[in-house]
């Protein structure tokens, strides 16, 4: 049993907010694990991982937008960084983790999100409601990773749903799971309730992450002392000040944005991001209390309207007076791109393309309800008679069909006039 989530403050998986700089950060105020944002196991696949010798960071390039990195990583969280994916289907979930497992330390199965786009993709919360394909996926990726398998999940309205779903993800082979204190339907407005994931620590053996409510280290400590938890995830409450991290206690918010903005500006993070993140490290309404104490303290007295009007990185940087650092990091940057370019050594045809990754698919469910022409597990016969007719799948077999003709085609063609074949072959 994986001993990686044991005892450990870790900084909760955020959509859109756990970037590589906001990790670095918590990593370096004492965070002892830090989850990626959410990422799509289709959106991964269709990446490529590139060393990126500029940054001295691991990059996982979109193959159809060549601008947009999807997951970048980096030596330093190598050790202590999850990579948590949605996902609805566990071939896709394989070859998702499959594709980023050396350079992670662990992978984790998001089964709480309830947002729409998740729930109609059948994954995040929806996985609640199909508690065998949630074990289908588990039992795959432990099958056919090194690395530890998680997953985190919200707390159902009936709490011995939730024991028996985490059972299941314990028999699967989890070797944590996150639980957050709120059903699906609850929004972070209403209280997260911890004496709901109390009963889960007593079902399993695996270790447990409380989630929900978690804004200081007091709060932690309270957790703790309620559920008998000793692990816990921290979402906003480390957005706002990832120094809840630190054990000597926590640091002004005016003195962890400065750092944060450094560290993206070190890793060349995107500005709408940067921009996001910074703006919750502000107060949330103008505090003009806050931004007086700001002020005092020598800091730039920085408000969310002087944030949002900012257009690039080099405006929002100037706000705290970083704009030196940003600029003198851009031209380390394109200094060691022109180094870079003027060493690559252009490599034979197809030997840097990497060995495909071969998988087990013995954990699949239901043989005869997989669709292999769209690659997605169904879980009864009324949905394999549905999915038959519907869009997607006629899609799917005529591409297939089409494709098939146009090779036959090609080949009756190419053999009846040995000239064209002659031609094919010379292109």
């Amino acid at each position: 049993m994986s001993r990686l989530y044991e005892n450990a403050v870790c900084l909760a998986p955020m959509v859109r907010a756990g970037t590589l700089p906001l990790r670095l950060l918590s990593l370096r105020y004492g965070a002892d694990l830090v989850y990626s944002e959410e990422i799509i196991d289709k959106k991964i696949i269709a990446t490529e991982r590139i060393e990126n010798p500029i940054l001295n960071t691991v990059d996982f390039v979109s193959v159809n937008n060549r601008d947009s990195v999807v997951f970048r990583t980096s030596k330093e969280e190598k050790d202590r960084v999850v990579f948590q994916m949605g996902t609805s289907d566990p071939i896709l979930a394989i070859k998702a983790a499959q594709k980023v497992a050396r350079d992670v330390a662990a992978i984790d199965v998001n089964m709480g999100c309830p947002k729409h786009f998740s729930i109609q993709g059948g994954m995040g919360a929806a996985l609640l409601q199909k508690p065998q394909l949630a074990f289908d996926i588990i039992k795959a990726l432990k099958q056919n990773l090194e690395i530890p398998v998680s997953c985190k999940i919200r707390v159902l309205e009936d709490t011995n749903a939730t024991i028996e779903f985490v059972k299941k993800m314990e028999q699967a082979g989890a070797d944590a799971i996150g639980v957050h204190g709120r059903q699906t339907h609850e929004r972070p407005e209403d209280p997260a309730s911890w004496d709901s994931i109390k009963p889960v620590v007593s079902a399993v053996s695996v270790p447990v992450l409380a989630n929900g409510d978690l804004f200081t280290q007091t709060a932690i400590a309270k957790c703790r002392e309620q559920t008998g938890l000793s692990s816990f995830l921290v979402a906003r409450g480390a957005l706002s000040n990832p120094s809840i991290f630190r054990k000597e206690g926590m640091l002004p918010q005016s003195e962890v944005v400065v750092e944060y903005l450094k560290l993206a500006a070190d890793t060349d993070n995107v500005f709408q991001n940067t921009k996001y993140n910074a703006a919750r490290m502000l107060p949330t309404k103008c505090n003009e209390k806050w931004n007086a104490s700001v002020a005092q303290n020598g800091a730039p007295n920085v408000t969310i309207p002087m944030l949002g009007s900012t257009k690039n990185n080099e405006q929002l940087f100037a706000l705290w007076n970083l704009q030196h650092h940003y600029q003198q990091r851009q031209m380390e940057f394109q200094a060691k791109a022109k180094t870079c370019q003027s060493q690559t050594v252009t490599s034979p045809s197809g030997s840097d393309k990497p060995e495909q990754p071969q998988y087990d698919d013995s954990f699949i469910y239901r043989q005869d309800l997989y669709c292999h022409t769209c690659g997605i597990q169904l879980l009864s016969e009324v949905d394999v008679a549905l999915h038959v007719k519907g869009k997607k799948h006629k899609r799917k077999e005529r591409a297939i069909s089409a494709a098939t003709k146009s090779s036959n085609y090609l080949q009756l063609v190419t053999s009846q006039h040995p000239e064209k074949r002659r031609k094919q072959n010379e292109d």
